[in-house]
């Protein structure tokens, strides 16, 4: 089975998951009825679907839309234990993680779901005054932020001159694109009625990208219907400029152009995590793990990385896949599945990854899908796509029935019950 087996008194395998993600859960749902003992660990108690944060920090979807509780996923499972802290350190020749709080755990096959972080390129007061849209805080932050900067134009007109009102998005992949479109609803949708002295036109909002044009990943049809998708909702986009800094209330660019906005939302990438780049271990591009045909470390057989952590080759294109959610619940499935073929003393096979399209949402209506095969979707259709898809990563049918409800409320009637602001 590759791995000593003497981490539970002689008992069964000890199989340690960090991370309750997509790839997390995964893994540990493959190893239900396999003969180990699994404990996830995870710095929350709640597992995020991030690909739908932008909805929630837009108010189109409520936060239980968006976090579902972790335990709750695991209500059938005997062989598992969830446990809320935060891994410290990892030592590889031990086969032992430290944690915050809980004690240490040994462990025969560790998974590493650890997700990713926000990285900032360095970029002067990025870290202090940008919101990144990665994890559910972030999206309650950025839904709130916006709220308050209306409520406060509200109350004082000559905020909006000041930029109070200005969204600048970085960055021109889907984070980028689906924020931006979504923010621009928000302001010609709902606030347009909260807020009768305000008008939307007064407010802007400028999707800023690096490369010479947004959507890189897509074929020019597509990127050329996308910013017409977005210019046509009043979004700005402005392609070859990087941004230089940030404050609390402007925006410069490395041409020098300074921008008034009290906003700016950070979607221009993404590192493996702090605790990945404390191994030792020589990383890829972005900080990533490399891995082997099964996901497994090269040096350390026993360890799987799976999701944003791992840089994984697609058998296909030979290319390194992206670090999306389908991605990572795949991987962590694969990951699953191979621990428990390896305990049972079965064969075990490469990581084949089954491409469901490249896609994004725009807006209403609005939507691009590209195939592995190069064929192509946009509008109606696209959108069509891209809810089935992310309705089938939801990780319960609970979450899926909220959904729905939530977006076709939108959809046929604008509204965003999610805009409002708890303070405690």
């Amino acid at each position: 089975m590759g791995g000593r087996q003497d981490t539970n008194g002689g008992g069964r395998p000890r199989v340690l998951v960090l991370g309750g993600g997509f790839g997390g859960v995964g893994a540990a749902q493959k190893l239900r009825k396999s003969d180990v003992d699994v404990v996830l660990v995870d710095g929350h108690d709640y597992h995020t679907f991030q690909p739908l944060l932008y909805q929630l920090a837009t108010g189109l979807l409520e936060q239980p839309a968006v976090g579902h509780p972790l335990r709750d996923l695991f209500h059938d499972q005997d062989n598992i234990r969830v446990h809320q802290d935060r891994a410290t350190e990892i030592d590889l020749e031990a086969r032992e993680v430290r944690f915050a709080e809980l004690a240490p755990e040994r462990y025969d096959y560790l998974v590493l779901a650890l997700g990713a972080e926000v990285n900032f390129f360095g970029v002067e007061g990025a870290a202090e005054h940008a919101f990144p849209l990665y994890t559910l805080p972030d999206a309650v932050r950025l839904k709130d932020h916006v709220l308050e900067r209306w409520e406060a134009a509200d109350r004082n007109r000559a905020l909006v001159e000041d930029g109070a009102l200005n969204i600048v998005v970085v960055g021109g992949g889907p984070t980028g694109v689906e924020t931006a479109g979504a923010m621009a609803e928000l302001y010609n949708g709902v606030f347009r009625e909260d807020y009768p002295d305000v008008k939307p036109e007064q407010a802007r909002i400028l999707l800023v990208e690096a490369s010479p044009e947004i959507f890189a990943m897509f074929e020019p049809e597509l990127r050329a219907y996308t910013e017409k998708a977005l210019v046509e909702r009043g979004v700005e986009v402005t392609t070859g400029e990087v941004v230089a800094a940030v404050s609390p209330e402007r925006v410069t660019l490395e041409s020098g152009t300074v921008l008034s906005a009290h906003t700016l939302v950070w979607g221009a990438g993404l590192q493996g995590n702090a605790l990945v780049r404390s191994l030792g271990l020589e990383l890829v591009r972005g900080n990533r793990l490399a891995v082997d045909g099964e996901l497994r470390l090269t040096q350390h057989p026993e360890v799987y990385a799976v999701g944003d952590i791992a840089a994984i080759t697609d058998a296909k294109t030979d290319k390194v896949l992206p670090q999306l959610g389908s991605v990572a619940l795949q991987s962590g499935e694969h990951a699953g599945e191979t621990i428990a073929r390896r305990v049972a003393g079965k064969e075990t096979k490469p990581f084949k990854y089954k491409d469901k399209g490249t896609m994004a949402t725009i807006g209403r209506g609005a939507a691009v899908v590209q195939m592995l095969g190069g064929k192509t979707m946009k509008g109606k259709k696209a959108q069509a796509a891209w809810g089935a898809v992310h309705l089938a990563l939801l990780p319960t049918n609970e979450d899926r029935a909220k959904a729905v409800v939530d977006w076709a409320g939108a959809g046929l009637t604008h509204q965003r019950s999610g805009r409002i602001r708890v303070e405690t």
